[in-house]
């Protein structure tokens, strides 16, 4: 074996070390380390290959259409009745389970009956949703409506303050994976867990929001942002970044940053934050704030444990 291909395989070995080591406290409860195996055992954050990924542009604000079958994991909630005032973003992370802020449920009148979570969607005016690739016409299976079953806000969330904006919600029924409906990867290693404390890190933020003053999107938008230091006192448990030009904006609630990186060896989308406030100038340049995901990783694991499946 040459030294170049000595060199290769022990790199490849360490990476895959440093992202197999296992995460959380000693003293995990029999059914938070359940929660884990499942998770860590989920086919999370695999794309469909039917369409190659395109090349994202860093131009919500300042965004572009996602393209087809590229954020199977995200989650439209909604009442179909009061779109405009009433609209957040989410994520699967399970076959019952749908990531996503606080605030959300708050803002949207608290009968459960008549919130829906849409998954497999990307444009909300046509069904199917389809494109053009390699000549060819290429559709996603039809979206799918569900209800919800009951939430669980975080105990310490006051609507008055941004801290402790996330929640999980549990749907009526158990969603089945396709092409265009597959969950996310939670953060569940040390190094994952640490990832959003480096400042400066690139990730991507997607939703149905607001794209300018009068107008919500149709279709899922995606922009890179970069995390930069928090003011104001808030701490730790925040990711936050400047919002100049490149943006969320309302609309955008609870929906995720993700990054494609290791997640058990094997390149993942993993999501790091949770979309919680900012200004409704959207893309002025005012700090925009996002529940990082790895800090509330325990209260995660507590809550989906109290279920018997996911």
């Amino acid at each position: 074996m040459n030294s170049f291909l000595v060199i290769f395989t022990l790199a490849w070995a360490i990476i895959y070390l440093m992202a197999s080591s296992e995460a959380g406290p000693k003293d995990w409860t029999p059914g938070e380390r359940r929660v884990y195996d499942q998770l860590r055992q989920m086919e999370c954050g695999v794309l469909s290959n039917q369409i190659p990924l395109q090349k994202l542009r860093r131009r919500i604000t300042g965004g572009r259409r996602s393209s087809l079958f590229s954020q199977p994991w995200m989650a439209f909630i909604y009442i179909p009745s009061n779109l405009k005032m009433c609209r957040c973003g989410g994520t699967l992370i399970s076959e019952r389970f749908i990531l996503t802020a606080a605030h959300c449920f708050k803002m949207c009148p608290r009968s459960s009956d008549r919130l829906k979570v849409r998954l497999g969607e990307l444009d909300l005016d046509t069904s199917p949703d389809c494109t053009t690739y390699d000549y060819q016409r290429v559709c996603a299976p039809p979206a799918e409506e569900l209800g919800i079953e009951s939430w669980s806000i975080h105990e310490e969330f006051d609507p008055v303050y941004p801290w402790f904006d996330i929640a999980l919600l549990r749907l009526n029924r158990k969603v089945v994976f396709k092409v265009h409906i597959r969950p996310i990867c939670l953060p569940l290693t040390d190094e994952l867990l640490a990832f959003t404390s480096v400042i400066g890190n690139s990730y991507m933020a997607v939703g149905w929001g607001r794209i300018d003053s009068s107008r919500f999107a149709n279709s899922t938008m995606e922009v890179y942002i970069n995390t930069e230091t928090c003011t104001n006192g808030l701490d730790s448990s925040f990711l936050c970044a400047n919002g100049d030009y490149v943006d969320t904006c309302v609309g955008d609630s609870g929906g995720p940053l993700t990054w494609q990186t290791f997640y058990f060896g094997i390149a993942r989308t993993v999501q790091f934050g949770v979309v919680s406030t900012g200004s409704r100038n959207c893309g002025a340049g005012e700090k925009a704030y996002y529940m990082d995901v790895p800090t509330y990783m325990p209260w995660i694991m507590d809550k989906l444990s109290r279920f018997p499946n996911l």
